[in-house]
């Protein structure tokens, strides 16, 4: 996980934590404020009072939380509505750009792959998580600056793509578990346990 996604993670945890003791805090001043109002009235009319008030606020509270939780899981599920068919386009395209050569007989040629990088660049500076647009990014440096003429005999190169890949798949909701190294490469790469050791 990048530094940049745990520290958005932590704020998040800790802006909960402020406003649940905030309003934690509110309510125990407003309890506090009503008893000091109602002290001279009978003990039961005050304490059925308070009683009251008290319903009253946990069930705008809660109505409150609720809408806040809701309103969250709403923009999380709009925003993965448009990051799965960005990232199973750009799946697809790298499986094709792959084996085009053995299933058409002919590669994809620059001008479509300059074309579809330009379409998922766009998308992905929108929607895609800090820790995706992070390692395409590095990604996309080293395999630019590669020189064709000499290939990484180390397969270090596909390896950082299937980061890459991983880091997608955590962004549309999947936890990776159980995953190890080589077992997404080992999807479309046949010889990929030589590499491994």
């Amino acid at each position: 996980m990048s530094s940049s996604t745990q520290k958005t993670q932590w704020w998040h945890v800790a802006l909960s934590l402020m406003i649940i003791i905030g309003i934690g805090i509110g309510v125990f001043f407003v309890i506090k404020w009503l008893i000091i109002i109602f002290s001279g009235l009978q003990k039961e009319v005050a304490a059925a009072i308070i009683a009251a008030t008290g319903t009253v606020l946990v069930s705008v509270i809660s109505v409150m939380v609720g809408k806040y939780l809701e309103r969250k899981r709403s923009i999380e599920q709009e925003l993965r509505n448009k990051k799965i068919p960005m990232y199973n386009g750009f799946v697809e395209f790298w499986l094709n750009f792959m084996m085009s050569e053995k299933i058409t007989g002919k590669q994809i040629t620059e001008k479509e792959t300059i074309k579809y990088f330009n379409k998922f660049t766009q998308e992905l500076m929108v929607w895609g998580s800090d820790e995706v647009v992070s390692l395409w990014s590095q990604y996309r440096r080293k395999f630019v600056n590669q020189d064709p003429e000499k290939p990484d005999p180390s397969f270090n190169n596909m390896f950082e793509f299937e980061k890459l890949l991983l880091a997608i798949r955590k962004d549309t909701g999947h936890k990776n578990k159980g995953l190890k190294r080589g077992d997404l490469l080992g999807l479309f790469i046949n010889d990929i346990d030589k590499h491994l050791s």
